[in-house]
């Protein structure tokens, strides 16, 4: 069994590495990247604890310790500064978000670092071997009760991602949120069972911490394994900082402004530029059309196009494209010339990127399926 654990504890500190050398010689070098690289760094000695302790090797342990025992907490840092950090400037982080890593340093001074001194000097410092030992089921259960924190404060972050895109792109596919979503995901359903199994722990009284430890490390490890795969295929998806290349108009989204009757008036005829547009030119058949492309067409800023679409007209950029879209599609699909094409290619041709986007958004729109309203045409 120690040859399987070790098999999949080398492959996943090897996979780790070579995202942080991706990471490392990117051309983009801004601190999302330097957050996810110490995220993996991170991986790679919690992976190194669990393979001293299954091997008995007690200074790979010691040095392992204080990165491992504190992991959970800093881990949930690091991801939640890391969805930030793909909204707001570099300074704005560091001068704003620094605060995450409160619980993480308090954790660090008053557990690992007289924990780490106790296991140095191989005594009984302040009594902290005796509560490593007798009370470290229970430590482990604070730390999954806090990462459960993280992770509603980075899913409620993962929303706000998906509303910031949708600000400025009329294609968003599932390969746009897999990596955030898939981190999340899978940091949920491993948190879950470890907390399920150190709580079963405590409550009947049965100690197989190591077994356990190396359980959710053989998990983690097939979670990077997954990640890698996905990551190397998806190159763009590993770091996903293009989503949000308009990020200056995504946050002036966020600040609503009341707009005066001189602005209504000046909106009302820019609203009535962009829909004779749509209907002459058909921007939205350009299956990678986004708010700055509009807005170049439309000779007009990104700033009041984005105020146009989502204060004035109180719609997202997304939203209104994918509407010419599906009624582009429910007037082709009408014509008996296109009887001999199929749904999908239908769908393609008035602009959908995706088979899977089409139907959810043409589900969401016409409350029935595209096979359904085509036979609702007979």
């Amino acid at each position: 069994m120690n040859l399987l654990y070790d098999f999949f504890f080398i492959l996943g500190i090897l996979l780790s590495s070579i995202y942080i050398i991706i990471l490392y010689k990117s051309n983009n070098k801004n601190l999302s990247h330097k957050i996810l690289a110490l995220f993996f760094v991170v991986l790679i000695l919690v992976i190194l604890e669990s393979y001293s302790l299954i091997h008995q090797i007690n200074t790979l342990s010691i040095i392992t310790f204080i990165p491992a025992s504190s992991s959970k907490l800093f881990l949930g840092s690091l991801l939640y500064l890391y969805i930030k950090s793909l909204f707001y400037d570099d300074d704005i982080i560091i001068g704003k978000y620094w605060k995450v890593f409160i619980p993480f340093f308090l954790f660090l001074i008053f557990y690992s670092l007289p924990t780490f001194i106790a296991l140095i000097s191989k005594q009984n410092f302040l009594g902290y071997l005796d509560l490593k030992n007798d009370k470290n089921q229970i430590i482990i259960l604070i730390s999954d009760i806090a990462f459960f924190v993280y992770l509603t404060l980075c899913y409620n972050s993962f929303l706000k991602l998906k509303k910031t895109m949708k600000c400025a792109y009329s294609s968003i596919t599932h390969n746009n949120f897999i990596w955030i979503r898939y981190i999340l995901i899978a940091a949920i359903v491993i948190i879950s069972i470890d907390f399920i199994l150190i709580l079963s722990q405590v409550l009947f009284n049965v100690y197989a911490a190591v077994k356990t430890q190396n359980i959710i490390m053989l998990l983690l490890v097939i979670s990077i394994i997954y990640t890698a795969y996905f990551g190397l295929k998806q190159s763009k998806v590993l770091v996903p900082y293009f989503l949000l290349e308009n990020d200056n108009i995504a946050r002036n989204n966020n600040k609503i402004q009341s707009l005066d009757n001189k602005s209504k008036n000046e909106f009302i005829t820019l609203e009535h530029r962009l829909k004779r547009i749509f209907v002459e030119k058909k921007p939205y058949l350009d299956t990678e059309l986004t708010l700055g492309k509009l807005a170049e067409l439309t000779q007009i800023s990104d700033k009041k196009l984005s105020v146009l679409l989502n204060q004035h007209m109180k719609i997202s950029f997304y939203d209104f494209v994918n509407n010419y879209r599906i009624n582009a599609f429910k007037d082709v699909i009408k014509s008996d010339v296109y009887n001999k094409y199929t749904i999908e290619t239908i769908a393609f041709q008035c602009g959908f990127k995706s088979k899977a986007s089409f139907y959810r958004i043409f589900k969401v729109k016409m409350n029935m399926s595209p096979s359904e309203f085509k036979n609702s045409l007979n």
